[in-house]
């Protein structure tokens, strides 16, 4: 698929996991993609590729979260290289974006001892809270008003939580711990109210339908009942080593599964986890979904993660059609990380 055949096509309105999707009637649609080494997102309409506005932000910035109107974007500026490769310094704060003139707006800082701010969701039904998880100096959830960026509330978190997902309603949250961990949360007082052994879990997404849990493990998927955290499903081996975000297609049939090492994209089915397609698309970390396509972050790994002599990957961004299961790279916007579709009335 050539660049011209995606601006003929123009891209379907769907749900994917954002609040940025929860919009009645949306009419305009803006790609925002987070560029960690450069410190910078990158925005530009899916019917105008070439026409980009940079927006600076902080160092080493991570994850985005939209508002449901898509005025505003949020980004994490985690400060550091990687969880697993902590170069850099450790960020303070949380950028405000104004989508629609693409520039920085403000800050939200973090209160003393919480740095490296990495997940970042406004949390349903009402979205009036930020919350960010803090992964140096105090392990933490740290809970924004989301229009001031008065801190709220804090509550510790249990040791190496990365990241998280809102369940629909907002009385629930779901982490994953480097520690191998999956947790449910209550997102007032921080209790926790249930908690299941997953070997290497590294990204969390939801099913079409809302009702399990999706954990991108090592080599395989892994469906959680959300209420007790008790396995329904393993999906695996996959054929891959470690998968990162899943999502689910809007339709129910897929679960899109990034693998970043090695390289591809998995399309799985959702009803017998059988892998149906596995589509390259250089280092895959997270995918959203856009209707009937996709748009796929590709981050720049490390030399250091690859294998000896290796060439290097500087990361991109690829949309994938579901449809036909080809992947377009959408050229110039190396490192990329965070991604979100912001859609404006």
């Amino acid at each position: 698929m050539t660049r011209n055949d995606i601006l003929r096509l123009g891209l379907l309105a769907g749900p994917f996991a954002s609040a940025a999707l929860m919009s009645a009637s949306p009419t305009r649609k803006t790609v925002l993609v987070v560029q960690e080494g450069l410190g910078q997102v990158t925005a530009f309409s899916p019917g105008d590729l070439e026409h980009r506005k940079i927006i600076q932000v902080g160092e080493k910035p991570h994850e985005i979260e939209v508002t449901p109107d898509g005025r505003t974007a949020f980004v994490s500026n985690f400060g550091l290289l990687e969880v697993n490769h902590q170069v850099g310094t450790p960020g303070t704060t949380i950028s405000v974006l104004d989508v629609e003139a693409g520039v920085e707006r403000g800050r939200f800082r973090l209160p003393p001892g919480c740095t490296a701010p990495h997940g970042l969701k406004l949390r349903p039904p009402k979205y009036r809270e930020l919350f960010t998880n803090t992964e140096v100096g105090r392990e933490a959830m740290v809970v924004f008003e989301a229009k001031t960026g008065a801190v709220l509330r804090t509550f510790d978190l249990p040791a190496g939580v990365h990241n998280f997902v809102f369940a629909g309603d907002g009385r629930s949250l779901f982490a994953f711990a480097t520690t191998g961990r999956v947790i449910r949360i209550e997102p007032e007082t921080g209790n926790l109210l249930a908690q299941a052994e997953v070997a290497a879990p590294r990204g969390l997404g939801w099913t079409a339908d809302g009702r399990r849990l999706i954990v991108g493990g090592r080599n395989e998927l892994v469906l959680l009942n959300p209420a007790d955290l008790t396995v329904h499903a393993r999906f695996g081996p996959l054929g891959v080593g470690q998968v990162f975000y899943p999502s689910a297609s809007p339709d129910g049939r897929w679960i899109v599964a990034p693998a970043v090492l090695d390289g591809v994209v998995l399309v799985v089915d959702a009803q017998t986890g059988q892998v149906a397609q596995r589509l390259k698309t250089g280092s895959p970390l997270l995918a959203v979904m856009d209707g009937r396509r996709a748009w796929v972050s590709n981050v720049l790994v490390p030399p250091q993660m690859m294998p000896a002599g290796a060439a290097p990957r500087h990361g991109g961004v690829v949309l994938l059609d579901l449809d036909t299961f080809t992947a377009s790279e959408i050229e110039g916007i190396p490192d990329a990380n965070g991604i979100a579709v912001a859609r404006l009335p």
